[in-house]
């Protein structure tokens, strides 16, 4: 069994795939991330749904960073939508389909 840990992947589909791929992972080994899954990359979609997909590959711990918590802010109401859009909000909902009004 080996455990991996990983920050920071801020909508970086790409590189999250090329560091799955190396990594080989089996349904013993344990990956923890630690958040910061979204926001500021180019394709904040494709990470989240890549680990959707890596719970069925191996052992996961996905914990919320503080994008996840300004997100959930937004949604849930509390936090400036217009401060989380300029923190990299706004490549998240570009990554998903939308559009922001500048």
């Amino acid at each position: 069994m080996s455990r991996y840990v990983v920050g920071d992947i801020h909508g970086c589909g790409k590189a999250l795939r090329t560091l799955i791929q190396t990594l080989d992972l089996t349904r013993d080994d344990e990956i923890i991330f630690l958040g910061d899954y979204i926001d500021r990359g180019p394709d904040s979609r494709d990470v989240i749904e890549q680990l959707i997909e890596l719970r069925q590959q191996c052992r996961m711990i996905a914990l919320r960073g503080n994008h996840e918590i300004m997100l959930l802010g937004v949604a849930l109401g509390g936090c400036d939508p217009g401060k989380w859009l300029r923190g990299g909000g706004a490549a998240t909902v570009t990554s998903y389909g939308g559009a922001v009004k500048k």
